[in-house]
């Protein structure tokens, strides 16, 4: 009788296959393989020159606290210390990220200063190097017509030139996860696989855990294993598998491995705490399921107008459109759904997150587009391109000046001043400040959290004077609450933000609630002083 059930039941699941499978390459995906296409040389350049105008006039604006300003203090610490292995920040082991990002960055001031620019070149070349790379493979799977579209669109779009740009790991990641899912298909689509881009793809995938972990295997084999699946695809032998994770294990497991040796701490914070309790239960950036609808309809303005119709694109009898959905097609749609799907169930959320999915997705919407009238087509990009550069090379530039945490002249003198007179101590609370580390050319500044109180009024009266600043907008009215009687708030100045001068006087208020009250984590500094 078991033995029945069981083999009634794989019955039925071999059925409900064969039923996905003929949904899947009849109904959704069912044009032959586009033909593979090169772009041509003036593509390349226009690529490479829109890129280039949307992310430049933004890299040197103001690094934004915390994650940008954290992301830059790190290099420079490794390179004073000497020690290229361990991250560190404000002079403590920094555990929650691999170490690439930081080696790149510290590459560049090695090379080139480390000015604000020049800690931004790092994610600005992925960025560049993501555009090529969806013309690159997008006309090899897609046609180059599809392709440059879609790489004209995403070199502009708010997702790559605004938030891609940003001295985060997520852009890096972006082109690691891009390199791997390309260099996957081809070497799979035709049978065998070819070595040099199966190769390839477990580079991209390896050097993607080395910047932001393992998450990177699960947005490039995911995908790859659905459209297999769906597609009938044959697949590589396990000794193509055994040479693709040797290339994977020897360039990713050492570094952990050696950190793991020299601090017993990473682990549990590396992979249980910011891999799996981060996605299972989050501490922080928590965010409701559909938070990324209104993230991605902004990340890829103005092709993502064409979301509202992509379902009927996906179903369309009409020989046209049908036309224009290929096996790739569905490839690279399993890319941006996984990516998007994953940490939309994810707890733990910030825009910059679903970056991975967007040049597949530009790709599946420009094969969309592509069966437009070529005018609506043409002038939907003509009047989003002005829109799209205006975000990144005024807007955000102007956000970040307007909300810039050394821009808050009254308490830096303040800071100055307390320095000068030989107030040596410094501190945050109840969060850090790394953009005081940075300005101040500091690695010792400690931060207390409020749970950390003891501690901090331990340390405010083991030396007459120390200058705190305070990160949280109510932070130094509840310290002067909090302080013992020995303790007395010498000097104070705040870092509210000045009205903003084009905007009439009644929408200032407004604006505050907005776009914020205050410096970005640097709300109040104060100089408390202790006498026994």
């Amino acid at each position: 009788m078991l033995m029945g059930s069981v083999g009634m039941d794989a019955a039925e699941t071999g059925r409900f296959l064969k039923w996905c499978r003929v949904l899947y390459r009849r109904i959704l995906f069912p044009s032959p393989s586009s033909p593979d296409e090169t772009p041509t040389t003036w593509q390349w350049l226009c690529v490479i020159l829109l890129a280039t105008a949307a992310m430049a006039p933004g890299l040197s604006m103001p690094l934004f606290e915390p994650d940008e300003t954290r992301y830059a203090l790190i290099p420079k610490e490794m390179l004073r210390s000497g020690d290229l292995a361990m991250p560190r920040l404000d002079g403590e082991p920094y555990f929650d990220k691999p170490p690439l990002l930081y080696w790149m960055v510290a590459g560049v001031y090695s090379t080139l200063g480390d000015s604000v620019s020049m800690a931004r070149l790092a994610p600005a070349a992925s960025m560049l190097g993501v555009c090529l790379l969806t013309l690159g493979f997008g006309s090899r799977t897609m046609g180059a017509a599809v392709a440059f579209r879609a790489a004209l669109v995403l070199a502009a779009s708010p997702g790559l030139s605004s938030m891609g740009r940003l001295l985060l790991m997520d852009g890096p990641l972006t082109l690691w996860v891009l390199l791997a899912q390309g260099a996957l298909y081809l070497a799979l689509r035709d049978g065998p696989a070819r070595t040099g881009w199966w190769l390839l793809s477990a580079t991209g995938a390896a050097l993607g855990i080395m910047t932001k972990g393992p998450i990177c295997l699960v947005l490039v084999l995911a995908p790859w294993a659905a459209h297999r699946r769906l597609s009938a695809m044959d697949g590589p032998g396990w000794r193509a598998w055994a040479a693709w994770w040797l290339i994977v294990v020897s360039l990713a497991l050492p570094w952990h491995v050696l950190v793991a040796i020299r601090d017993n701490r990473f682990l549990t914070h590396y992979i249980l705490e910011h891999h799996f309790l981060r996605f299972l239960q989050p501490f922080d950036h928590v965010r409701g399921t559909f938070f990324y609808v209104p993230v991605v309809i902004l990340a890829l303005f103005p092709m993502s107008l064409l979301l509202p119709w992509t379902a009927n694109f996906l179903v369309s009898g009409r020989d046209s459109v049908a036309r224009a959905r290929t096996p790739e097609t569905g490839y690279w749609f399993w890319c941006a759904s996984v990516c998007l799907v994953f940490f939309s169930l994810s707890g733990c959320k910030l825009p910059t997150y679903i970056l991975p999915a967007l040049a597949p997705l530009s790709l599946v919407l420009s094969a969309q587009a592509g069966t437009l009238q070529a005018l609506v087509a043409r002038w939907g990009l003509a009047m989003g391109l002005p829109v799209c550069l205006f975000i990144s090379g005024v807007a955000v530039p102007w956000y970040s000046r307007h909300r810039d945490p050394l821009a808050c002249t009254e308490a830096w003198k303040l800071i100055d001043d307390a320095l000068a007179r030989g107030v040596d101590s410094v501190a945050c609370y109840p969060r850090p400040c790394h953009a005081a580390s940075l300005r101040l050319g500091r690695f010792d500044i400690k931060s207390f959290r409020s749970k950390e109180f003891d501690a901090f009024r331990a340390e405010l009266m083991s030396r007459p004077a120390t200058v705190v600043l305070c990160t949280h907008r109510h932070s130094l009215q509840g310290l002067k609450q909090l302080l013992p009687p020995q303790c007395r708030v010498a000097h104070e100045a705040s870092c509210d933000l000045p009205d903003i001068p084009w905007l009439p006087s009644a929408w200032q208020d407004k604006a505050r609630t907005l776009l914020g009250s205050t410096a970005l984590g640097f709300c109040d500094a104060a100089v408390i002083e202790y006498r026994p």
